[in-house]
This record gives structure tokens, C-alpha cells and sequence, in this order.
């Protein structure tokens, strides 16, 4: 059984993933679809209907995304990380990483599937843009609410420069968060430090709301095995891939 400790009193908070887009999405959305109808069914003016049909059509997929990300958020990103979680074999004693960590749901997670003898570390740089009210404080209140303080901590790190040793954890995770690397020549720069840090025999499961063929290239590139890049939007609800690649042990 994993251990724990006593739970805080409250309930865990894992935000919202890009806000601001998310928003944007359904007010446009809405706006558009809104003026669409209206124009429709009123006939305000000569072509009216027409334009108004345009309209709505053209609104139609901002706010079906935003929706989606809205779904998401509410139920997605808890199936997204039981089915993240789920593509690893744990033994339960397992050093973890969970690169862009935010509010922590993913490490807390995989925390939940350790013993006593297992760890899991969450680094992140924070962004808001990325995540409502992210921050490292809010991601330690989330462990104490989850009741995983003893097996996890907590740290500020760029993924694209990881401050540990080489082969240091058998598991790495990450969802939503290689994509917000800038320039995208340092996503490159983020995969190779993955396979440095993951230990021989380990395994690494990414998910993205981005297609994540270029992450498996550069895994493949520094040497791991890429047993899966393909589309989870079923699990997800919403733009999804997830990755899974395993690092050889040398012979």
C-alpha cells in the first residue's frame, strides 16, 4: 500500500490549463455563433441570412474547442492522467519526474501508486499563462490535501536544463507542457535531457495537446525505444497525444 500522510482539510485544486485561451475561445465563440443566429433569423438586412450562416459556422469551432478544453479541465485531465499513469508497471518503488508539474495532479498521482520506498519529484517554472494560479505553493497545499507529503517533493527547474545527475529516475512524466518550450529547437534540447536523466530500463510517458511525433524523433535521436506516439482524444476529450518510449538497458 502506498504511504501516506493525514489529509489537510479542503479539496485539491488542479486549475485550468491555458485560461486565457480557453476563454478567448468561448467568447469569440459565442459572439460569433450569437451574431450568426441573430443575423439568421432576423433578417436585420438584405443578405442577412446568408452572412448570418457564415457567421455561425465560422464560430463553431472556436467554441466547440473551447468546450472542449472547458470539458477538459472539469473531467479530461483526470482520465488523461489515470490513463498516463496506467501505460507504467509499477513496483512502488519508483524515483518519478514530472516535468512541468503546475498544480501537480500527475505527481500526486503517481505518488498515490508508490510505497514507502518510492518518490516523486514535480519541477515547473511557474508560468500563469500555462496554468490558473500556478505556483509552487498552490502544488504543496494540493500534496498535503492529497495526503503524499512524505513521497514528494517540490522544485523550480527548466526542463531544458534538468539540475540532476544522469539516469536518476525510473519514470519521467509530463503532460501539457513541452510544447510551451520556446524555440522549438529547445523541445529538442528537453527530450535529450529526458533520456539523460531517465535511468536504463526506464520509462518516459508524455502527453500534449500537440501531435508528439517530433518529441518521439528526438527520444529515438538520443537513444530510447518509442513504443507509442499516437492520438488519446477519446481519453482526453479534447486534442491529445501521448508518447511512451523506454530507455534500452545496455547490454
Amino acid at each position: 500500500m502506498p504511504a501516506t500522510t493525514p489529509l489537510a482539510k479542503g479539496k485539491p485544486n488542479y486549475g485550468w490549463d491555458a485560461p486565457g485561451i480557453m476563454l478567448g475561445l468561448l467568447g469569440i465563440g459565442s459572439l460569433l455563433v450569437t451574431a450568426g443566429v441573430t443575423l439568421a433569423v432576423a433578417k436585420l438586412f438584405p443578405f442577412s441570412q446568408p452572412v448570418g450562416v457564415v457567421l455561425t459556422i465560422a464560430g463553431t469551432a472556436p467554441l466547440t474547442l473551447g468546450v472542449a478544453m472547458l470539458q477538459y479541465g472539469l473531467l479530461g485531465k483526470l482520465r488523461t492522467r489515470d490513463a498516463i499513469l496506467d501505460l507504467v508497471t509499477w513496483r512502488g518503488d519508483e524515483v518519478v519526474l514530472d516535468i512541468g508539474t503546475g498544480a501537480g495532479m500527475l505527481m500526486i498521482g503517481a505518488a498515490k501508486r508508490l510505497k514507502a520506498s518510492g518518490h516523486a519529484v514535480g519541477i515547473d517554472v511557474w508560468s500563469p499563462k500555462d496554468l490558473s494560479d500556478n505556483s509552487a505553493d498552490v502544488t504543496r497545499r494540493n500534496i498535503a490535501l492529497e495526503g503524499v507529503t512524505n513521497q514528494t517533493e517540490v522544485r523550480t527547474d527548466d526542463a531544458t536544463g534538468l539540475s540532476f545527475p544522469d539516469a536518476t529516475f525510473d519514470v519521467i512524466l509530463s503532460l501539457l507542457c513541452l510544447h510551451n518550450i520556446e524555440p522549438k529547437s529547445n523541445q529538442t534540447v528537453a527530450c535529450n535531457e529526458i533520456a539523460r536523466v531517465l535511468k536504463p530500463g526506464g520509462r518516459v510517458v508524455i502527453g500534449d495537446y500537440v501531435p508528439t511525433h517530433s518529441y518521439a524523433q528526438a527520444l529515438r535521436e538520443a537513444g530510447l525505444d518509442v513504443k507509442r506516439s499516437s492520438a488519446a482524444f477519446g481519453t482526453a476529450g479534447a486534442l491529445m497525444w501521448l508518447l511512451v518510449a523506454d530507455k534500452p538497458i545496455a547490454k
